[in-house]
């Protein structure tokens, strides 16, 4: 999963499978959403390093869904090609892994 597309795919199946109830992220995963949330919260562009720093932080990152894992660390990858990630496909697919945090973060608040 290292296009755009694929990204950009995963990212909306994630999400609807939230939506729907079909997912349940774990601790892990709801940490490492909120983290990047932050990063997203300055307003700056969300880049690889920053997701690498996230999962680093995220203990322990084997609790992280494999689904999610993948897709973050792909989306670093991406990320790290600043032409690829600045192409419409890639901006698309950033947009969709940021709407996919974006819910997994606010849903933690939810749960508080």
């Amino acid at each position: 999963m290292h296009v755009p597309e694929e990204i950009r795919a995963e990212a909306a199946a994630l999400i609807d499978h939230h939506a729907l109830g079909q997912w349940k992220p774990n601790d892990a995963d709801r940490r490492a959403a909120v983290a990047l949330f932050h990063f997203l919260e300055t307003g700056l562009p969300l880049t690889g390093e920053q997701i690498r720093s996230a999962l680093a932080r995220t203990q322990p990152a084997a609790g992280l869904s494999e689904r999610l894992r993948d897709l973050l660390r792909a989306t670093a990858e991406l990320l790290d090609d600043a032409a690829e990630a600045e192409a419409p496909a890639g901006r698309d697919a950033v947009d969709h892994v940021c709407l996919l945090l974006d819910a997994l973060a606010l849903s933690r608040l939810a749960d508080r």
